[in-house]
């Protein structure tokens, strides 16, 4: 809200926020156009009130949201882990290449003020949407546009489907943040070339830290800064760029430090240049569904249709580029820069499952649209003037009232796990990880019905080993049907699907399976399923207690008295281990002192030596 009120004041200040004084434009001197002019930055606030506010009520969808919400929601919820966001990556777990700190810093005040009510936290992605609309509308003036001009690309931005994602889905702050404080860089960029004061530099240097530690795009900004100083012949050198370029340099070099720091940087072939070319058709799809915003997919993947009218649509820009671009073509220039620059983040990196899941996700173009929208903008024809003319006021009205009826469309999608999942298979029914996720949903509901239904819809898409391991873990822990949950852990794990908690899980149900079949007198079995978890975990002394065990039951004494022996060294160490070794060499030994000294520490440890018993 804080920052709500700043930049509400400084509209207020620099012109955009107070509107044109119908006086000082003569062809808007009265009428409902002029109202409308006097007035939009109204327009750009309680229009998206009136599209978003809504789905307010929206509940988590279960995609991310869960994991950096309600399962840290410990960690969101203290105040005191604000400089462990700077330590860690975006799922405070390390398990990620993604380091945003201030998306989990703004997670924390949202904690604050809501816990783990949905709402608050779609009520600030709202308001954080609003304050970007109203920061494009202040940037395009300063690039030069007219009043006009940018109240169209504001109000366009502020009510498209294609923004709307990122309004919608709560983990898309990155997105919401990083576009805020870009746009809000830029506009003191641009003022502190013309200015030439340091309270404006230091603002820029202040917004470009936020945008960065947002979201790794933001690497992009310096370039577009150097561009854009070239592109407007405002390259000569002065003290000012200097510092301004320099502050940028020194805030990379912090950022790069911290993240390197905080983020385990393995090789992985998910990134690189193979991957982008893979995912080029990202940016025909982004402009496909810009000038087509309806039928959205919250997790779209590739097609041919939309990746051959985006480049149909591309062509069409080009064709008028060349026609009537160049009486603004610096503008199309930074447009066009921007637009691409920003798209290619979101290229950089391609999911190992992606013929199976989603290839991109909407959300990722909220960035680069600004670029899209200032190329359409300077390509659009003079529109002073226009807004008295009835017609054009109506078509642009209407162009208005269909694009928010589809990002209220948009928002049904998102009111639930159930709706989003079910719309994500309705419109992709062959890919599989659509299935899996929202089975993993009911699984955390704990409905193990639904969760095995989707679960095997996913697998006989699939046989992937997350699925396989999902699948063992309902056997396992639910059904108690070891066997058949060993089979499901066996697969995945002999397809490569290996981590510590999967190891920890097969490894328990091993020794448990093992007890099973012990109970049943199934000794071989137990022995054969024992040793797999002494394999995997060497060190676990139940595992290794309870092998010997079971090496008693087939006739191998000396066997399992290595076993037992072996456990010693281990922790925890089990009682029963004592009395073991106790019995073994009192009926297999003439060593008196073995005897003796595992009787006493089996007595001293609470254990009563008469009757021996046997059990794991």
């Amino acid at each position: 809200m804080t920052i709500f009120l700043h930049i509400y004041k400084l509209f207020q200040k620099n012109g955009p926020m107070k509107g044109i004084s119908v006086k000082k434009q003569g062809n808007r001197k009265s009428g409902m156009a002029g109202i409308v002019v006097k007035y939009s930055y109204l327009l750009i606030i309680i229009i998206p009130l009136l599209i978003f506010s809504p789905f307010v009520k929206n509940g988590f969808v279960y995609f991310d949201d869960d994991i950096l919400i309600l399962e840290n929601q410990s960690k969101i919820a203290d105040p005191g882990n604000i400089f462990k966001t700077f330590r860690s990556d975006a799922f405070f777990n390390n398990s990620s290449p993604f380091y945003r700190p201030l998306l989990n810093a703004s997670f924390m005040v949202d904690a604050q003020l809501g816990g783990t009510n949905p709402a608050i936290y779609h009520f600030t992605n709202m308001l954080l949407h609003i304050l970007t609309a109203l920061s494009l509308l202040w940037l395009l003036q300063l690039l030069g546009f007219s009043y006009n001009k940018s109240l169209v690309g504001a109000l366009v931005f502020s009510v498209h489907p294609l923004m709307a994602n990122a309004v919608f889905w709560i983990p898309a702050r990155n997105d919401l943040l990083v576009t805020l404080f870009s746009l809000l860089f830029f506009i003191y960029v641009i003022k502190s070339v013309k200015e030439r004061k340091v309270s404006v530099l230091i603002l820029a240097a202040v917004f470009f830290f936020l945008a960065l530690f947002s979201k790794e795009s933001a690497i992009i900004l310096p370039i577009l800064v150097i561009l854009y100083l070239f592109v407007t012949k405002q390259y000569h050198p002065d003290k000012q760029k200097f510092i301004l370029l320099l502050s940028l340099l020194v805030i990379v070099a912090g950022w790069h430090l911290l993240r390197v720091a905080a983020i385990d940087m393995r090789s992985d072939d998910q990134r690189g240049f193979a991957i982008l070319l893979k995912s080029f058709p990202f940016v025909f799809e982004i402009i496909a569904k810009f000038f087509l915003p309806f039928n959205y997919a919250a997790t779209p993947v590739f097609t041919y249709v939309l990746t051959a009218l985006g480049i149909l649509f591309t062509l069409i820009i080009c064709i008028l580029i060349i026609r009537f671009g160049k009486r603004n073509k610096a503008l199309i220039i930074f447009g066009a820069a921007w637009f691409i620059l920003f798209c290619l983040p979101n290229m950089y990196v391609r999911l190992v499952s992606a013929p199976d899941s989603y290839e991109y996700l909407a959300h990722r173009a909220y960035l680069p649209v600004t670029g899209l929208l200032i190329v359409l903008l300077a390509l659009l024809p003079d529109l002073k003037g226009r807004f008295n003319r009835k017609f054009g006021l109506i078509i642009f009205s209407l162009m208005i009232i269909v694009l928010s009826a589809f990002s209220f469309d948009t928002g049904k999608k998102y009111r639930s796990p159930e709706a989003f999942w079910k719309a994500a298979i309705e419109y992709n029914p062959n890919r599989a990880w659509f299935h899996h996720f929202l089975g993993r949903y009911y699984f955390k509901q704990g409905d193990y019905i639904m969760f095995e239904k989707y679960m095997r819809e996913a697998l006989a898409l699939k046989e992937y080993p997350r699925f396989l391991y999902n699948m063992g873990m309902l056997y396992f822990t639910e059904k108690k049907q070891y066997d058949t949950a060993f089979r499901y852990f066996t697969r995945a794990q002999e397809r490569g699907f290996h981590n510590e908690e999967a190891t920890k899980n097969y490894v328990n149900l091993c020794i448990i399976s093992a007890s099973d079949f012990f109970r049943k007198h199934a000794y071989q079995k137990a022995a054969q399923r024992c040793e797999i978890a002494v394999s995997l975990d060497p060190l676990n002394s139940i595992a290794v207690y309870n092998l010997g065990l079971y090496y008693v039951y087939q006739g191998e004494n000396k066997k399992a008295a290595a076993m037992w022996r072996r456990s010693l060294s281990l922790k925890p160490v089990p009682v029963e281990v004592y009395r073991s070794l106790y019995l073994y060499y009192l009926n297999n030994t003439d060593n008196r002192d073995s005897v003796n000294y595992f009787a006493h520490e089996f007595q001293i440890r609470g254990g009563k030596i008469n009757p021996p018993v046997h059990t794991p």
